[in-house]
């Protein structure tokens, strides 16, 4: 009586099946196909002792690195390019803040003000405006206080009855001489906290009164 062994082919089919998964993980892809190539070949006989599940697993598991190693490079190629902008943005911010810094000062003039409302022949410059008092430069929402642009009103001049009205259309004579109420110096507050935490504060306006907003 013949005994045929079945184990020594399906060990031979995975051993080969892992130095292929191996070569996958450790070689780059087209060397990892170059060396597939001169592995020593399985001998087969008549019988089909190699289970196709075996094959079937060797083969999945050798797409699934494939396709692994594919999408790393994808994610690897994304995050170069997200560096990549990122550091130019960073660039463009760094070139904008020194074409609009000012030097602070303890006193502006209104005259002074005017002089930077952000309609500088390269629109790059400061952009002042003073809020309660206090002078800022708001240089970072130029898309704000720009020429054209919603607020334009405000900038290069004293905001504070503009801000505390929710208004942007010049007051009459007659309505700046009515002293701004609880709601309004209360809602003047909140605007005055919001621009000081966002822009940079360069100093007091000249002559201002504080009992004109205080609470």
């Amino acid at each position: 009586v013949t005994v045929t062994s079945t184990a020594a082919p399906t060990m031979t089919m995975m051993s080969s099946s892992t130095c292929i998964i191996a070569l996958i993980i450790t070689c780059p892809l087209t060397q990892a196909f170059t060396s597939i190539q001169h592995l020593p070949h399985v001998r087969s006989n008549t019988n089909l002792n190699v289970e196709p599940a075996a094959i079937a697993g060797a083969v999945a598991i050798t797409g699934g690195a494939i396709a692994f190693w594919a999408s790393g490079a994808n994610d690897r190629e994304k995050q170069a390019k997200s560096a990549e902008w990122e550091a130019k943005e960073r660039e463009y911010q760094e070139q904008r803040e020194k074409l609009a810094y000012i030097e602070p000062k303890e006193l502006w003039t209104v005259e002074e003000l005017k002089a930077n409302d952000g309609s500088d022949a390269d629109e790059t410059g400061p952009v002042l405006l003073a809020v309660k008092g206090d002078v800022f430069n708001v240089w970072k929402g130029r898309n704000f206080y720009g020429p054209g642009a919603e607020y334009h009103i405000m900038a290069g001049r004293d905001a504070t009855r503009f801000l505390a009205k929710n208004k942007l259309e010049e007051e009459s004579a007659e309505e700046l001489r009515v002293e701004l109420n609880i709601a309004e110096r209360a809602n003047l507050e909140t605007w005055y906290w919001i621009i000081r935490n966002k822009y940079d504060l360069v100093g007091r306006l000249d002559g201002y009164d504080p009992k004109s907003a205080e609470m």
